[in-house]
């Protein structure tokens, strides 16, 4: 990616702007379909939907449909906080970044289109347009094509142009005129008002002084034995290894705490469970409303998903320890959409989860920090 690419586009920078705000919509969005599922009217709306044809042929439940929409809204929250993270970098050129939306645009469209909203098109619209002229030039570092301004705008010369019409030529520039020598013919050179700089004496050419006591030369890297110049200082920003090691160590816990919680659920039979809920009536009325073995296969579920998930992360985190800038950007990807999810999470259901959310958050500040995106081995 070269470093004299020509200004931003209007394009980029309308279609990024879309992709942020678009994403919020999705996210907030998802936070009303999450608070409104349990809701009686919900309830209803779909076991009327269950009892008519083709839905009635299924063999689904009212709860395994709620459910459904439960993770099908996290999911368009998760992708959806994703991209609008994603959208801040596409701003500054990366490549990455775009590939990026790419991918999660499609879950993104259709997680969407199941919560009502048509953000999510929108989203995946403004996703296609970074693909398009002049964005594409503009992203490969290269001159924007002879139709467009340098700021990705159309010419007015193209714009204005009639089908068939060919485009009016610029007139060529008048030739420059040649200095000629003072002689015959010449007017005479007028005398300066101003007196002759002082002639300073050449410096003979010779031996190059010593380097040292504020010399250019005395900043200069230090030779090897090989004759190489010995490499300059390349220390990982503090900032990366706080987020790596906030990845390591949260990525432990969240597999702990979902292998602990599937093992009590193997090991501790439903009439334990009602027991220990004796308490908490609203507990007990949440367990009430799912069969026991609905529940179970929850709990496998998100054990499965969370440890496949936190591996993932640990393995992404050692690699952006490394300097491995792909991996530094999938992290930081895969933090936001655990920091959406946390969110909703949070606010709909255990607010102990926004707890849990404010070092994940840290952890996305922390790899969108400058110093961490320019390093790299």
């Amino acid at each position: 990616m070269s470093d004299a690419a020509p200004a931003r586009p209007r394009q980029v920078t309308v279609a990024a702007w879309l992709i942020i705000l678009g994403s919020v919509f999705v996210v907030l969005s998802a936070f009303g379909q999450v608070s409104g599922v349990s809701s009686l009217e919900t309830r209803e709306r779909i076991e009327a939907l269950l009892s008519e044809p083709p839905a009635d042929g299924l063999g689904l439940s009212v709860g395994t449909v709620l459910e459904m929409l439960r993770i099908v809204a996290m999911v368009a929250a998760a992708t959806a906080t994703a991209t609008a993270i994603l959208g801040t970098q596409v701003l500054q050129r990366s490549r990455a970044a775009r590939t990026w939306l790419s991918v999660l645009a499609v879950p993104l469209f259709l997680s969407a289109a199941f919560i009502g909203g048509f953000m999510g098109a929108l989203v995946a619209a403004a996703v296609v347009m970074l693909w398009l002229q002049p964005a594409k030039s503009w992203f490969a570092g290269e001159p924007l094509p002879e139709r467009f301004n340098a700021d990705g705008t159309l010419r007015k010369d193209e714009s204005t142009q009639k089908p068939g019409q060919k485009p009016a030529q610029e007139p060529a520039p008048a030739p420059e005129r040649e200095h000629q020598p003072v002689g015959h013919g010449a007017p005479p050179q007028q005398p300066s008002a101003y007196p002759p700089p002082p002639a300073y004496p050449q410096q003979q050419p010779g031996p190059a002084p010593y380097a040292g006591f504020g010399h250019p030369q005395a900043e200069r890297p230090q030779a090897v034995p090989g004759g190489a110049p010995a490499p300059g200082p390349h220390r990982r920003p503090a900032a990366l290894a706080w987020a790596c090691a906030l990845t390591w160590v949260g990525s432990g816990l969240v597999s702990l705490f979902w292998l602990l919680a599937t093992l009590v659920f193997v090991a501790v039979p439903q009439a334990d469970f009602d027991e220990l809920l004796e308490g908490q009536p609203e507990a007990q009325a949440q367990l009430a409303a799912y069969d026991w073995a609905e529940v179970t296969q929850s709990v496998y579920v998100m054990t499965a998903v969370s440890v496949t998930w936190s591996i993932v992360a640990i393995v992404l985190a050692v690699l952006a320890f490394r300097g491995v800038a792909w991996a530094r950007l999938a992290l930081t990807v895969s933090s936001a959409a655990l920091a959406g999810v946390l969110f909703v999470w949070g606010v709909v259901w255990a607010p102990a989860m926004l707890l849990v959310m404010v070092p994940v958050a840290a952890t996305v500040v922390l790899l969108l920090r400058p110093d961490v995106r320019a390093w790299r081995r």
